[in-house]
């Protein structure tokens, strides 16, 4: 009874984990094809140039953008970005493959077959990798978009002494794998539990 329910517990999660692959598809395809057309179309394509976002405040900006804006370094951002969602989105169709291929032997009613320890262990590389290409590709992407902005230009310098900038990558990425490496050792126990099980049948 108990197989049964987890049997089909896991046929559903394989079923919304095929569409998500789907999405992480179109996200790569998506971000790929506004790469080329960023490097193109140049300035004609940079839309938002006239919103600068600092924190939770977001400052509209009037008169000629040419006069303070560096579109090479806007544009390089906007490339960067992109670069990140389609690594991002790669690292997510991986990540979703690799869990159907865990769900796969649930599916047919055993949780702890051979290899789902190292397939766990392949997820968790996925994630520490790909979450820091990501993490350091935004960092990238951040200080590109602000040194576009002349911002000695757009503050009032009698007022303002001087500009800084303070950039943090995010860790969530090292927290996720530590956390499928413990369950990849969990899994691993269990695979050894149930050899042995099997053995003295």
């Amino acid at each position: 009874m108990e197989n049964r329910k987890l049997s089909r517990t896991a046929g559903i999660l394989d079923r919304v984990l095929k569409i998500l692959q789907g999405f992480a598809i179109a996200g790569v395809i998506v971000s790929v094809i506004f790469i080329p057309l960023t490097l193109i179309l140049g300035e004609k394509i940079i839309a938002d140039a006239s919103h600068l976002k600092l924190g939770a405040v977001t400052l509209k900006l009037a008169g000629d953008m040419s006069a303070w804006l560096d579109y090479p370094r806007i544009k390089a951002s906007i490339v960067v970005s992109l670069i990140c969602m389609a690594v991002a989105a790669a690292a997510v169709w991986y990540c979703l493959r690799v869990l159907r291929s865990v769900l796969r032997p649930m599916i047919e009613g055993s949780p702890f077959t051979a290899g789902i320890s190292t397939k766990i262990r392949k997820l968790a590389w996925t994630v520490l990798i790909g979450g820091g290409l990501v993490e350091i590709g935004s960092s990238v992407s951040s200080v590109l978009e602000t040194r576009a902005y002349q911002l000695d230009r757009l503050l009032n310098m009698d007022r303002i002494s001087s500009v800084s900038f303070n950039w943090m990558i995010h860790l969530w990425f090292v927290a996720a794998a530590l956390i499928l490496f413990f369950l990849s050792w969990i899994f691993r126990y269990g695979e050894e539990l149930q050899r042995e099980a099997d053995e003295t049948l």
